[in-house]
Formats: C-alpha cells, sequence, structure tokens
C-alpha cells in the first residue's frame, strides 16, 4: 500500500513538473555538437562535395550515377542536413551524424516524415571547354 502512495506521489509530481504554465522559458542554453564531418565536407571544393555526397547516398544503397549539385541547408535535431540532385533529377536529403554515420532520404518523402523540407539546388550549367580538344 505505501508503495502505491509513494508511486503515485512520484507520478503526480512528474505531471506538475511537466505542466506548461504559459510563460516562456528561461536560462535555455542550445547545445550545438561539433560536427567534424560536415565541417570537412564544407571546407572542400563543390565538385568533392558532390563526389562525397554521391558516395554517402550509394553507401546507403541508394542510386545516383551522379550529383549534379549540392548544397549545405541546415542543423536539424544534431544532424547536419545537405541536399544533392543527382543526374536523374531525384533530390536526396543527406544528414551526417557527429559520428560520421549518414541517412540519406528521398527529399519527396521528407513531408510525411516529419523532416525539413529539401530545398532544391540546380544543376550546373555544363562546361563548353569540357569536351573540347586541345589544337
Amino acid at each position: 500500500m505505501r508503495l502505491a502512495v509513494i508511486a503515485a506521489i512520484t507520478m503526480s509530481l512528474g505531471l506538475i513538473a511537466g505542466c506548461d504554465d504559459g510563460r516562456p522559458a528561461e536560462n535555455v542554453t542550445r547545445i550545438k555538437v561539433a560536427n567534424p564531418h560536415s565541417d570537412q565536407l564544407k571546407a572542400l571544393s563543390p565538385s568533392m562535395q558532390r563526389l562525397g555526397l554521391m558516395r554517402a547516398i550509394r553507401d546507403n544503397g541508394r542510386r545516383c550515377g551522379r550529383v549534379e549539385a549540392s548544397s549545405y541547408q541546415q542543423e536539424y535535431r544534431g544532424l547536419e542536413m545537405w541536399v544533392a540532385l543527382c543526374e536523374d533529377g531525384r533530390h536526396w536529403g543527406v544528414f551526417i551524424a557527429p559520428t560520421g554515420d549518414t541517412q540519406i532520404r528521398d527529399c519527396t518523402q521528407n513531408r510525411q516524415l516529419n523532416l525539413p523540407q529539401c530545398r532544391p539546388v540546380a544543376a550546373l550549367p555544363e562546361d563548353p571547354n569540357a569536351n573540347r580538344t586541345g589544337t
């Protein structure tokens, strides 16, 4: 009986502590965890960023022959979110954890998964000098 009363009191105190009285929270400290893997990706040239994101997409079992464009988007729940556009026109959300682990999501599914919406990236124009032969 005593155990039941103690459990009820403990539960009541927990519920009271969790109540929102409408006042804004004070002294809220937000901590941003370092993400060296995303930071290293940010420091690379755009072509190397695209290559790194293509590797992450493929390593997660998704298809992407070539990443046409990419962009860092935002931090989301401790993960760094990048967006990659593959040659087939599909946009992928690439989430990088501080440990280097990655999660890949098709951007068309982000809404139903309650993930941030991808900001589409545009493919870079083709380099007119890429196919020229030296004469």
